[in-house]
């Protein structure tokens, strides 16, 4: 199945005054933010960019033994691609934005693209693979708002004041979407209406009090949110944004997440019915699991959660622990084994709480089936009473005459 670097080669050649800007082109530049871009300062169109970035790309990999990861070389080659086509070529890169703050607990990084005179696309980063961002991620799940969101609603308002005559739509991938969403929440009324999409490609929901805030109520409408068949991050949490389901054909599980394995046609996703039996069950264990918890229970949760594996794995980052997984994990148990008993069994509890949520949900399901099974058979032997009634009917009648 055709994926981003594909539509490339088949579609780089029409420039955005000849076919309109789409939701892949969308999850292109949601896709691009996770680059570092800043080498440059200022406005620089992409194929600028791309020539720069190439050299410097080089002269990393001469100067240094560490192996780029994976998905960035993979986002380096669709940057590259994007760069030399006619569609994005003279796309101005700006504003770009990156910072981590280790005591705020915050991973923020935007990336805004011009694409013509009257149009711009801001783009929020996911989560990159430092600790700091994985645990922003988990603080989502109590408190509202975290850093990152605070920092997109200012970094939206800004250049809303420096662009004043363009449309803006607004993106991201994974926790990008979220903040894309987010920021729009933040804004005025007037400021709002400058916005005309928003684009949540497989984000994570909010917390109660933001759903049931007049502001988000304002903004779900303008939100187009995307998910793959098997997604696990865009189901984290809730949210009332109209979701397509995506195809991911080439990839399962937690992988589908990846933008670079959603499926394409033309300027459009492959479009599934629904997400899998895998993505509902984890998705109802998750809520059940966290409806369990109060807020506190959850932030201490979190809180050692993180304190473990930033001190007893001597990581700054996903890919370190991905590179040493046995040592990672004898160290993290042995971390645990150390803890205050206190603290040791409220993590027990809580881990408890997920196994228990899964098996209640389980057993749910299960009772669910076999509820349809014996409708069925009920509907079944009804069906085979009245055809036999119609046929004593049908030869009573005849009987008669």
């Amino acid at each position: 199945m055709n994926n981003l670097i594909d539509y490339i080669k088949w579609r780089g050649d029409l420039t955005f005054q000849q076919a309109e800007f789409n939701e892949v082109d969308n999850l292109i530049f949601a896709q691009i933010a996770y680059l570092n871009l800043g080498m440059v300062k200022g406005q620089v169109s992409m194929k600028k960019l791309g020539e720069i970035y190439k050299d410097k790309a080089l002269s990393r990999q001469k100067n240094t033994e560490k192996e780029t990861r994976p998905f960035i070389k993979k986002l380096e080659g669709l940057f590259l691609m994007a760069s030399e086509s006619a569609r994005f070529e003279n796309v101005l890169v700006a504003d770009f934005i990156d910072k981590i703050d280790e005591l705020r607990e915050s991973q923020f990084s935007a990336t805004t693209f011009i694409i013509d005179e009257k149009l711009l696309y801001v783009s929020y980063r996911g989560t990159d693979d430092t600790i700091v961002g994985f645990k922003e991620n988990l603080n989502m799940s109590f408190s509202a708002p975290v850093p990152g969101q605070v920092d997109a609603v200012k970094y939206l308002k800004m250049i809303l004041e420096k662009y004043p005559q363009k449309e803006v739509i607004v993106g991201g991938h994974s926790k990008g979407g979220n903040f894309a969403v987010f920021a729009v929440t933040g804004l005025t009324d007037g400021e709002r209406e400058r916005i005309s999409k928003i684009y949540n490609n497989d984000g994570p929901g909010f917390t109660e009090n933001i759903l049931k805030s007049s502001a988000y109520k304002k903004t779900v409408g303008k939100v187009q949110k995307f998910t793959p068949e098997d997604s696990f991050v865009g189901i984290l949490m809730d949210d009332e944004e109209e979701c397509a389901v995506v195809s991911a054909s080439s990839s399962f599980g937690i992988l589908q997440h990846d933008g670079m394995n959603w499926d394409v046609m033309g300027n459009k996703f492959v479009k599934k019915e629904s997400t899998s039996k895998k993505s509902k069950f984890i998705d109802k264990t998750i809520k059940h699991w966290l409806e369990d918890l109060n807020k506190e229970e959850r932030e201490e949760f979190v809180d050692q959660l993180y304190e473990i594996v930033r001190n007893s794995m001597n990581a700054s980052s996903i890919n370190d622990i991905n590179e040493n997984k046995i040592k990672t994990m004898y160290s993290f148990v042995k971390k645990m084994g150390n803890l205050e008993e206190d603290k040791k069994e409220m993590m027990q509890n809580i881990v408890l709480k997920l196994i228990q949520s899964g098996s209640e949900i389980k057993k749910v399901e299960r009772e669910e089936k076999i509820k349809l099974r014996d409708n069925f058979r009920k509907k079944k032997t009804s069906n085979r009473k009245q055809k036999k009634l119609k046929r004593f009917i049908i030869k009573k009648h005849l009987n008669l005459l």
